[in-house]
């Protein structure tokens, strides 16, 4: 075999080695990450089909559900996506953000007195949570509740200041 030939070949199975270690290290897309990347596509019926998947396997996975919740509006779902992050809410009732997502949901469904509760058991449960306190500040001022909002409002200031000090 020439020099030429021999060092191509070299240079091939080193190619291909370098492949196969890359191939071998990298670990293959599991549901969760299909479902999020579909989500991200705006592809909600594959988002929907993978993040009910996941459920099905763990019922109790707080994570699923709110991917579930997020699939499933965006299918228009809604009533589906509320049952998603009620069930998360319960499962981690120490955990804001279920309750917050609760919220922005009622919101957009133009719901404001139930999305003030939400917001206000966010605000109880997350006292530090900046979007818990935004839409507080933003429901109760769309429900005429001036001193309620105002408060809000301050404390959302407030939240926001310290992270741009924190940054």
């Amino acid at each position: 075999m020439s020099h030429g030939k021999s060092r191509s070949l070299r240079l091939a199975l080193a190619a291909l080695a370098l492949c196969c270690a890359c191939a071998s290290t990298s670990k293959p897309k599991g549901p969760e990450q299909v479902a999020v990347a579909y989500l991200d596509a705006q592809r909600y019926p594959d988002a929907l089909r993978e993040s009910e998947k996941l459920v099905r396997i763990e019922p109790r996975n707080v994570d699923y559900r709110l991917l579930a919740a997020r699939a499933n509006e965006g299918v228009g779902d809604t009533e589906r996506a509320l049952r998603h992050l009620e069930m998360a809410s319960e499962l981690a009732p120490e955990n804001a953000e279920p309750v917050i997502l609760i919220g922005e949901l009622e919101q957009r469904r133009n719901r404001p007195d139930d999305a003030y509760v939400a917001f206000r058991r966010a605000t109880a449960i997350g006292p530090d949570e900046l979007r818990a306190w935004r839409g507080l500040a933003l429901t109760a001022e769309a429900l005429g509740f001036d001193a309620e909002a105002e408060r809000a409002y301050a404390r959302w200031a407030q939240i926001e200041k310290a992270q741009g000090e924190a940054r």
